[in-house]
């Protein structure tokens, strides 16, 4: 299956989301985060959530051992995943996918800096 299909709600093979889906967390990646925030848009209950919860709790574990390694934007991700964590505990969506957004583009920004072609153009 495709992230593009993931993120456009067919995962579950009837073309709608399904906020039962667990995001299978295993690099720390736009396209993950992406995945996430798809998953917390869509999980309106505080069962749902405790999903998400554990899909965010991966990430900053990730995020942690990137911090391990001495990846300098590290620090910057701990902090917004933390962010994220509290609210959707909260079960305040709208600042959670805030602070996954910022996280998804923070990540994103940390790619091209780093990306060969970065500084060719």
């Amino acid at each position: 299956m495709s992230v593009c299909s993931m993120i456009n709600g067919e995962e579950n093979g009837a073309g709608g989301a399904d906020p039962w889906h667990i995001v299978d967390v295993e690099t720390l990646d736009v396209d993950t985060v992406t995945l996430v925030i798809r998953q917390v848009e869509i999980s309106p209950r505080a069962d749902q959530l405790a999903y998400r919860e554990s899909e965010i709790d991966a990430l900053w574990t990730l995020a942690d051992m990137a911090a391990q390694a001495g990846d300098t934007d590290a620090s910057e991700w701990l902090e917004l995943l933390w962010q994220a964590h509290d609210h959707v505990g909260d079960g305040d969506r709208t600042q959670a996918l805030a602070a996954l957004t910022r996280l998804r583009d923070r990540i994103a920004e940390a790619d091209r800096r780093r990306s060969p072609h970065s500084a060719s153009t």
